[in-house]
C-alpha cells in the first residue's frame, strides 16, 4: 500500500513534528496495529466469547441509565484501537445498529456477517438518514465512525484537529440535537497483554444551538484519545485533505 504508507508518514510528520526516519518506524507500528486489528476481528468471527471476554468497558452504567432513561443514544467513535471489538462489546449491552460503507461484496459479506453474528445490526451508509431516524425512535442505539475527511457540504463543518484544519462530521451532533438523544463519544485501546479497554464518557444531551460545540467537543476527545496510543489509530486516512488544498497550518 505505497500511497497509504506515504500518507501515514506524512501525517505523522505533520501532527508530532518528527524526522522522516521516526514518522517511517511510527508508521510501521500503526501498519502493524492494524494487522492485529484485522486478525483480531476474523478470531470474533470464530471464536467469539473468547475474544469477547478480553474486551472490558469502563462507563457502562451510566450510559445504560441514560439509555433506559431516554429509549435512545447515540455513540461516536474513530478508527482507535479495535472499534469492532468494542461494538461487538458493546452489543451485548444494547441493541446496536452501525452504519457503514459497503465494500467488495466478497469482502463485505465476510465482515457484515461477523458484525452480525456478534449482534451488530448494519445499515447501508447511502440513504442511511431515514433508517438511522427509525432506529433511535424504537430505541435503539446508534454506532457512528465519524473521524474521516468529511467534504465540503452543509453536514461538515472545518475545525483544528491535531494540529490542522480538518473537515469534520456534524452529523453526530445534528441526530443528537433533532432525536434528543444522549450522545455518547466512545473508544478502544488494545492493552499490552492482549485485552482491550473500552472507555465511555458521559453522555451529553445537545440542543439545536449546540451542534457546532458538540462537535468540537468531539474532536477535542478523540485528539486526547488518539495521543493515549497514537500508533492505534488509522493514520492511512487522507484526513486532512481541506489543509493540504489551502498550504496552511492551524495550530490553534
Amino acid at each position: 500500500m505505497p500511497r497509504r504508507r506515504a500518507l501515514a508518514i506524512d501525517n505523522l510528520r505533520q501532527a508530532f513534528r518528527l524526522s522522516l526516519q521516526d514518522a517511517t518506524c511510527m508508521a510501521g507500528e500503526v501498519f502493524t496495529h492494524i494487522a492485529l486489528t484485522a486478525l483480531e476481528f476474523l478470531c470474533l468471527g470464530v471464536r467469539p466469547c473468547e475474544v469477547l471476554a478480553k474486551v472490558q468497558v469502563e462507563g457502562l452504567e451510566g450510559v445504560k441509565e441514560a439509555w433506559e432513561r431516554t429509549g435512545r443514544l447515540i455513540l461516536v467513535t474513530g478508527h482507535l484501537g479495535n472499534f469492532e471489538l468494542m461494538g461487538a462489546r458493546l452489543a451485548q449491552e444494547f441493541p446496536l445498529w452501525v452504519i457503514a460503507r459497503p465494500q467488495s461484496p466478497a469482502m463485505w459479506g465476510l465482515i457484515k456477517g461477523i458484525r452480525e453474528k456478534v449482534g451488530m445490526r448494519v445499515l447501508d451508509k447511502i440513504g442511511s438518514l431515514k433508517d438511522a431516524l427509525k432506529v433511535l425512535r424504537n430505541g435503539g442505539v446508534l454506532g457512528l465512525l465519524a473521524d474521516q475527511h468529511a467534504g465540503e457540504g452543509q453536514g461538515s463543518l472545518l475545525l483544528p484537529f491535531m494540529g490542522r484544519l480538518a473537515s469534520v462530521f456534524k452529523t453526530p451532533a445534528l441526530l443528537a440535537a433533532r432525536t434528543q438523544s444522549p450522545l455518547v463519544f466512545g473508544y478502544d485501546v488494545r492493552l499490552p497483554d492482549g485485552h482491550h479497554k473500552v472507555t465511555l464518557l458521559p453522555p451529553r444531551l445537545v440542543s439545536e444551538g449546540e451542534v457546532v460545540e458538540a462537535t468540537v467537543w468531539f474532536c477535542q476527545e478523540l485528539e486526547r484519545a488518539i495521543l493515549k496510543a497514537p500508533t492505534q489509530w488509522w493514520w492511512l486516512h487522507d484526513r486532512w485533505k481541506v489543509a493540504r488544498k489551502l498550504g496552511c497550518r492551524k495550530d490553534t
